[in-house]
């Protein structure tokens, strides 16, 4: 909202001075001069004051008008004055400085400023980032030969009494994230931060070449693979056929499983070595958990089948695509066989409606049935984004990446993501914890 509306004062100035000059026919210098100097004065009144909050979606504006404040004093000084104006000139540069405004203004509008989430625990936070090289594996998204290199980033419960964020005392449970394709290991940062400020440690992996963005500890930074993208938009708009879409997401998630079960098991040989890092041996290996959204939180569930260190998963409106074991007959084949550890699906509202249609021919339905122990919590008016950091950073982002079919009445992007990140506490609470708090079976939120 204040970018939209320091867009349009600034637009508003601009084709005032425009108007005001064909009137009097001046290029109205010297009046410009001092509105330049004003607007940059008033621009950094907000920023000191609490109105704006600054940041890089204010860079690029901040140096405009500084610069044409600057330009403006020189007017001043030097004594210039008004000339005449052409009429074509100035309608020609009223329209070029009015689009360099909005590309200016672009970013405040693409990431609006937001109160960030802060964590409700009693720890401070800490991170550490760390690429790890798989040897087992060679890299097939490169020409070179090379092997699989996962890039994981931590949070973990932090001592403020010591320097350089050394971790708490004590021994915390491990919950590992995978996120969704085209994201990132940033894309749920609030919900780490509300876990390890409870008291757990938090590992976010990169799926490297699925992420929208892996940044290596050498400083080397890999976008996403443009075929997985394309692939992945073909068959998110319906346009690949089943028998291939099966085959599409089988390869995906082997790539994935791999990525996490490579890291929990670093993680479990690391914590093990005399020489480790403080965080890894005040990580209680008897006690993981997973979690993932969409793609990731179908990795999540098939390594919480397939790994007895696992002892909870929670999928964020993902499809458990491990559970499907076979395509037959122009179907899909579901297992029937019991999903073995306690498990959450969180759904956003279409989600859940397309499931239940289904019924147990939908994985995630079937498992819910199956389980030993399953819950599941759908969250009204929201879209598949709604479970990711994103919807709160950038709505206009979020909602051009939106995959599903929004209600009348769209979820509060902030309720939403706070209301996820206290179910997903309050189920690793209770099975990591073995805390008493009582769950419901179904919620709607």
């Amino acid at each position: 909202m204040l970018g939209v509306i320091i867009l349009g004062i600034l637009i508003l100035l601009e084709i005032g001075f425009t108007i005001s000059g064909l009137m009097k026919k001046s290029n109205l210098k010297r009046e410009k001069a001092y509105v330049s100097i004003a607007s940059f004065a008033l621009f950094l009144i907000l920023v000191i004051s609490p109105v704006i909050n600054w940041g890089f979606q204010w860079t690029m504006l901040g140096l405009f008008l500084g610069i044409q404040a600057l330009l403006g004093i020189l007017v001043i000084v030097r004594g210039k004055q008004n000339s005449g104006l052409n009429t074509g000139k100035a309608i020609f540069k009223c329209l070029s400085r009015t689009f360099l405004i909005v590309m200016l203004v672009f970013p405040s509008l693409i990431f609006p400023q937001y109160d960030p989430i802060n964590p409700t625990g009693e720890y401070a936070v800490g991170t550490k980032s760390y690429t790890l090289t798989d040897e087992s594996r060679e890299e097939y998204f490169t020409e070179e030969k090379d092997n699989r290199k996962v890039t994981v980033q931590l949070w973990y419960p932090s001592d403020l009494s010591a320097q350089e964020e050394a971790i708490a005392q004590g021994k915390f449970p491990l919950v590992i994230f995978s996120h969704g394709a085209f994201g990132y290991r940033m894309s749920n940062y609030s919900t780490y931060q509300e876990l390890a400020s409870h008291g757990y440690i938090v590992a976010s992996i990169d799926h490297t070449y699925h992420a929208f963005m892996t940044k290596q500890e050498d400083g080397k930074t890999i976008t996403a693979d443009m075929k997985f993208m394309n692939d992945a938009m073909m068959a998110q708009n319906g346009a690949v056929e089943a028998e291939e879409m099966y085959n599409m997401e089988q390869e995906w998630m082997k790539l994935r499983t791999e990525d996490m079960a490579f890291v929990l098991d670093y993680i479990k040989e690391t914590a093990m070595s005399v020489d480790a890092d403080a965080v890894y041996k005040s990580m209680d290996l008897e006690h993981i958990g997973v979690f993932g959204h969409s793609l990731g939180g179908a990795t999540s569930a098939q390594i919480g089948r397939e790994d007895a260190a696992v002892d909870a998963v929670i999928v964020l409106d993902g499809t458990m695509l491990g559970e499907i074991t076979g395509f037959e007959n122009g179907k899909e084949v579901v297992s029937d066989v019991p999903f073995p550890k306690p498990i959450m699906n969180i759904y956003n509202e279409s989600h859940y409606a397309d499931a239940v249609k289904l019924q147990e021919q939908y994985p995630n339905i079937a498992a819910y049935r199956n389980a030993p122990e399953a819950y599941q919590v759908v969250v009204k008016g929201s879209g598949h984004m709604s479970f990711t950091d994103l919807a709160i950073i950038s709505p206009f982002l979020s909602n051009m990446l939106e995959t599903s079919k929004l209600g009348a009445e769209a979820v509060d992007a902030r309720y939403c993501i706070e209301t996820t990140n206290n179910v997903i506490l309050q189920f690793f609470d209770r099975y990591l914890k073995s805390s008493n708090v009582e769950i419901a079976k179904e919620r709607f939120f």
